[in-house]
């Protein structure tokens, strides 16, 4: 049997792709609607109609797992997001989502689904900017601009496999079945690359430039972007003065800004907004570059919505409009991430009150059936304290498992618009976002700390101020940017691998794998609701082998199919 590369398999064919005719003449018949290479890749329409390819395939790989497994929820947000040590995943009791609690507690072998699936979405979308790359000539300037786009969008992908894998194969053409690409460098190497292939792209002085106001700027590759990966890059390198220089090209471009309302980040109403440096514009019935027309997360919304079956009907007819859809509850907030934010903002913060909501809020400031919907308010009543039609399932051993007592708000689906396209796609109506510019600011912050430079103190600050924190940094530290990193960014892709590149992986060797069992206080007799918490003695969750290893968990093992189909590549230490 022939054996192929594994990486050609990473993409479907596309009208783009050049076919292998037969050698005998009479079968040598072109195929009709496709354009060969040759062909193709002529016009300023093919170059543009070549990126459409690269924006929707990226997404559609980033957002889906494929056919790694019959979850279509992302790999890049699971890949990013759930080894971290400020989560906990329950599902719904023990067997629940266990390949997944598998990686966030270190204790998965190569051939997790996850890391299968987010390498391909590396990968495949390289492929796809390789194909524009390789062939096109930039002898116009939409053509340039295209060109650029698709460079910044591959080196981007090459920083993603690099911080996770280390040392990946550098892809810069359409591979072949008999190629079979080598590791890399160094991881080092990897990175100077990126910066590299950056810096061409913006030399070219095609990329557009974000404008605050400006939606469509924050749905495709802007020079504020560019500037923003390649100061991630130097960030990771270790070149902090660098990192300075291409991230203040970001901040003084006046494009961004921190937006005052932080409950639309992540949702309907956020889309686009000022702090968005580059996201992917999900929609119904769009179309264009970056308009991806009828796309949702998949079955991400009901992994991170919460477990509504474990409350007495809190959807349903007369429930709070904005939780009209079921989730699974596959992600809470670890105990002690909660309690350190609200230890450092205070429980009336606005980061508190968008990240992360309390049992007692949920009894209180949701709407429940129970409840008059033209004469309620939020807040505790009497009627509310003792009101026997809300809480905890009796069909579920009135408990919620898995909670500590907080609840997810940020990532959960809360504004009715998020999911007014259910009909279409079976999830929300709100963009997949890549970069945010509170991201950028405390990157700034950090490469200032570490090279003794004050300027990033007032980009801290800007973020502790939007928050509304309780706590603003009278000085610039590594500490106080590493502490506002982990409250700001939590499961938007930077804790767990920032903590390895800090080197605080004592964190990620002993996190709390404890599971808390969330009940009532009136189900055991009281007069009114409290939240009860307890713990699961018995539960097994972190098992054998559980937590960062040191001279192992560094780095991602490249997926057992990767290796076996690609001789050439050499498998990650430790593994």
């Amino acid at each position: 049997m022939k054996k192929y590369n594994y990486l050609l398999l990473l993409s479907a064919v596309t009208a783009a792709t050049a076919f292998t005719s037969c050698n005998e003449d009479r079968l040598d018949i072109p195929q009709k609607g496709v354009a060969s290479i040759e062909d193709f890749y002529q016009t300023d329409a093919d170059a543009e109609s070549a990126l459409v390819t690269v924006y929707s395939d990226t997404y559609d790989n980033y957002a889906f797992m494929g056919d790694v497994t019959g979850w279509n929820y992302s790999p890049y947000i699971a890949l990013t997001n759930w080894m971290a040590d400020d989560v906990v995943m329950p599902g719904s009791g023990e067997g629940d989502c266990e390949p997944e609690r598998q990686y966030h507690d270190f204790r998965f072998n190569t051939d997790l689904n996850i890391l299968e699936a987010g390498y391909k979405a590396f990968y495949r979308s390289i492929h796809k900017c390789n194909l524009l790359l390789n062939n096109t000539t930039p002898d116009t300037e939409v053509k340039k601009r295209c060109i650029a786009e698709a460079q910044v969008m591959r080196a981007f992908n090459h920083l993603l496999l690099a911080i996770y894998w280390g040392t990946p194969p550098i892809v810069t053409t359409v591979l072949t079945a008999e190629d079979f690409p080598e590791n890399a460098e160094s991881q080092q190497a990897v990175l100077q690359w990126v910066v590299d292939q950056i810096d061409e792209a913006i030399a070219l002085n095609v990329l557009d430039k974000a404008k605050l106001g400006d939606k469509n700027s924050r749905y495709h590759i802007t020079e504020g972007f560019a500037y923003a990966v390649k100061g991630k890059a130097l960030l990771w390198k270790g070149d902090y003065a660098g990192a300075k220089t291409a991230l203040k090209k970001v901040i003084s471009s006046g494009a961004y800004k921190l937006v005052d309302d932080m409950e639309i980040l992540g949702h309907h109403a956020g889309k686009g907004c000022d702090e968005i440096v580059f996201e992917f514009n999900l929609g119904a019935n769009q179309d264009g570059v970056t308009n991806l027309g009828n796309r949702g997360m998949g079955n991400y919304p009901y992994l991170v919505n919460w477990r509504y079956e474990f409350f007495k009907g809190l959807q349903g007819a007369g429930s709070d409009p904005r939780l009209n859809m079921d989730g699974w509850g596959w992600i809470s907030p670890s105990k002690v991430w909660a309690e350190a934010l609200i230890a450092n903002d205070g429980m009336d913060s606005k980061r508190r009150q968008a990240w992360i909501k309390t049992y007692e809020e949920v009894l209180y400031d949701i709407i429940w059936p129970s409840d008059d919907p033209a004469t309620w308010t939020p807040g505790k009543t009497d009627f509310k304290a003792k009101d026997p039609s809300r809480g905890l399932n009796p069909q579920f051993g009135s408990q919620y498992y898995g909670c500590s007592g907080y609840f997810p708000w940020k990532t959960v689906m809360h504004d009715p618009a998020d999911n007014s396209h259910l009909n279409w796609c079976g999830t929300w109506d709100a963009n997949y976002t890549i970069m945010r510019y509170a991201e950028v600011l405390l990157m700034y912050a950090e490469a200032c700390a570490r090279t003794s430079d004050n300027d990033g103190l007032q980009y801290l600050n800007d973020i502790q101020n939007r928050a509304g924190s309780q706590h603003i940094s009278s000085s610039l530290t590594l500490q106080e940017v590493k502490n506002e990193k982990w409250f700001e960014m939590w499961q938007e892709g930077c804790r767990a691998v920032d903590q390895i590149r800090w080197g605080d992986i004592e964190n990620l060797k002993t996190a709390d794998h404890t599971i808390y069992i969330l009940k009532d206080a009136m189900d055991q007799g009281a007069a009114e609701h409290k939240a009860v918490i307890t713990v699961d003695a018995g539960s097994t969750f972190k098992g054998k082998g559980a937590g960062f290893k040191t001279g192992k968990n560094e780095l991602l093992p490249f997926p057992y199919k990767v290796l076996t189909l690609n001789p050439s590549l050499k498998q990650n230490p430790g593994w």
